[in-house]
């Protein structure tokens, strides 16, 4: 009997029971079934059969008993079975390398390669292929999917509407590599999974903003634990957006626009110019990015930025810069002032998000099989789940079901472009 991801019923009240019941698990580390029936409000019959079939699919496995003392049984503790899947995840976002990396089911890394790559006209799908047929070899168990982190806009179907870094539009990037790869894929904004990230590891809340400063700018945006896609799929594409029109030429054809003032290529410029001094230049950058997100902020009444870019760069001059100014356009008494603080999650933040988003969209897809199968990374999946990442509204045909709540993460995961 082997284990395969497959398609999964939206409406299907075990798939329901599966998320739940995984969420509660991974954010707690440890739960007895009795426990987790109370929390998901199942019968203990339900619970039972939903537990049986998760330990049997190698998503939870028995830790010994808890630590109660005195009379009764002591009962045995559930946690999340980490040598059971293995997740893979790609980065398409960095200038000279492309990455991919696998990692357990709570994003933990187990191996990490690489592709030297020098970004010259388009991104070939003989590259990607290739880094992903190479992070792919490395596996040891089952592969639960792959997920891809695209510098662009992304829609749900998994093309790249747009991406001017790799040069493509329109492209089928899911359908492609669910063909060349046999496994359920899951194409990703970069920045989108970088607030994934940062919520699931880091300090981002259920309403939160994330900004990225690289050789742009790009931002993600949570709402009451969802993250908004917009109507074209490209909320948070702020680097075009006009800050200063007497500013300089952007490669877009206007002046002025945010990534021409604070990306990391324009501000390393200006210090090397030595015109002015590295404090009043960087807190220059962070007034004025500060300037650019007030409307948004006060409109979304959000709890906390977060900002990720070089330590040279998003440091002390730059954040205060940002929190004096957000002070200046948005302080009313009735309104608390966002935390501003520099994302810490290092380099891996993007890939540890994607397989966060991997996770939340496939680990209800898991069902055991007769036959044999021998190969680690699955069975070809036409069509991965439908709907919005970690959908918290689907069909209940029972008492015994629960709407899903978090995984691994101190929001309810939605929405992922």
């Amino acid at each position: 009997m082997s284990r395969r991801p497959l398609k999964s019923d939206p409406s299907d009240v075990r798939a329901n029971n599966i998320r739940a019941a995984f969420s509660l698990v991974s954010r707690e580390g440890k739960m007895t079934r009795a426990e987790l029936g109370r929390r998901m409000g199942l019968s203990r019959m339900a619970v039972s059969d939903v537990v049986s079939q998760m330990v049997g699919n190698r998503l939870l496995r028995k830790v010994g008993l808890d630590r109660r003392t005195g009379r009764g049984k002591r009962s045995v503790m559930l946690a999340v079975d980490t040598d059971g899947w293995l997740v893979a995840s790609v980065d398409l976002t960095q200038r000279y390398v492309l990455r991919a990396v696998l990692t357990d089911l709570l994003g933990h890394i187990v191996e990490r390669v690489e592709i030297p790559y020098e970004c010259s006209g388009s991104l070939r799908f003989e590259t990607v292929d290739a880094l992903c047929a190479k992070v792919l070899g490395q596996a040891d168990r089952p592969v639960l999917g792959l997920g891809v982190a695209v510098p662009g806009v992304v829609n749900p179907e998994g093309t790249v509407i747009r991406s001017v870094a790799l040069g493509w539009s329109d492209v089928a990037l899911r359908a492609h590599l669910e063909q060349a790869h046999h496994l359920p894929v899951l194409v990703c904004n970069d920045v989108n999974m970088g607030l994934l990230g940062e919520c699931t590891f880091g300090e981002g809340s259920a309403d939160s903003l994330f900004v990225r400063i690289g050789q742009g700018v790009g931002a993600a945006v949570c709402v009451s634990g969802k993250i908004v896609d917009g109507s074209g799929y490209s909320a948070g594409e702020i680097g075009h957006v006009v800050v200063d029109p007497q500013g300089p030429e952007c490669v877009c054809g206007k002046h002025g626009c945010l990534e021409t003032m604070v990306s990391v290529p324009r501000l390393r410029e200006r210090l090397a110019a030595q015109t002015q001094t590295r404090e009043t230049v960087l807190r220059q950058a962070g007034t004025m990015l500060g300037a650019a997100l007030a409307m948004s902020i006060g409109l979304l009444d959000l709890a906390d930025i977060s900002v990720a870019g070089p330590a040279d760069i998003v440091g002390t001059a730059f954040l205060d810069g940002m929190r004096d100014e957000l002070k200046a356009k948005t302080f009313v008494d009735y309104h608390c002032q966002p935390a501003v603080h520099r994302c810490e999650q290092g380099d891996d933040l993007v890939l540890r998000g994607q397989a966060v988003a991997v996770v939340c969209r496939l680990v209800d897809s898991v069902r055991d099989r007769d036959g044999n199968d021998d190969n680690h990374r699955g069975n070809a999946a036409a069509d991965t789940l439908e709907g919005t990442l970690g959908e918290s509204e689907r069909p209940h045909d029972s008492t015994d079901a629960v709407q899903p709540t978090k995984l691994m993460t101190k929001m309810e995961v939605a929405g992922s472009r």
